[in-house]
């Protein structure tokens, strides 16, 4: 059940044994991706890097805290990705874009944080929703001087609201480029696509941190 406003999220709980561990956001996705493709049920992943630990905290301890009394586990949200067809998953964040200087972009998130950037200030990686920023795709793109500006200021959130930036919370949404951006996927880039859909999934994993 996704969190509700007001409400604690998450139990304590330490890492079941021999349970996976992951240390990055690319490792995060391909144990995710793993289960996914096996048709398994949730079963939990200890993070001890990446995005989503630094959302939770970025927790000190490693992989013995993990075992530990102090050990919290809590279902996160899963990024459905369809680029032309072609099915992924992502943790944190789906970004297409050409170039972070010209032309449009887009960056569907889960989580608050995309590496040193704030993109989506509101966002709660178990919240049932995807935190969904576009320029250049459905208002005039941010021109060069601005992006400029956005860009010292995503590491604090303060690049929202904007006029040339548009932010959405929603559950799936479609997009059609008229030539092919850049697809990346919890910080890695996985290829091109001309169309794309992101939707969020409640609850679809579980990590310990």
């Amino acid at each position: 059940m996704t969190i509700q406003r007001n409400q604690p999220w998450g139990t304590a709980a330490m890492l079941p044994e021999g349970a996976p561990i992951a240390g990055s956001n690319a490792e995060l996705r391909r144990l995710i991706a793993c289960q996914r493709a096996a048709n398994l049920p949730p079963s939990p992943i200890g993070v001890i890097g990446g995005d989503l630990w630094r959302v939770v905290g970025a927790p000190a301890g490693g992989a013995e805290r993990l075992r530990s009394q102090f050990a919290r586990t809590a279902p996160i949200d899963l990024i459905e990705v369809a680029a032309d067809e072609v099915v992924h998953w992502a943790c944190a964040h789906a970004v297409a874009r050409k170039s972070w200087w010209h032309g449009p972009a887009m960056a569907a998130m889960s989580v608050e944080l995309a590496g040193k950037y704030r993109l989506a200030p509101a966002a709660h990686p178990n919240d049932g929703r995807l935190h969904v920023l576009t320029t250049g795709i459905d208002q005039p793109a941010l021109g060069m001087a601005q992006r400029v500006l956005a860009r010292r200021l995503l590491p604090s959130g303060a690049h929202l609201p904007h006029p040339a930036i548009t932010m959405r919370r929603l559950v799936t949404t479609e997009f059609r480029f008229d030539r092919p951006l850049w697809l990346w996927l919890d910080g890695e880039r996985v290829g091109r696509c001309c169309e794309l859909t992101v939707s969020i999934q409640p609850d679809a994993a579980v990590i310990v941190f």
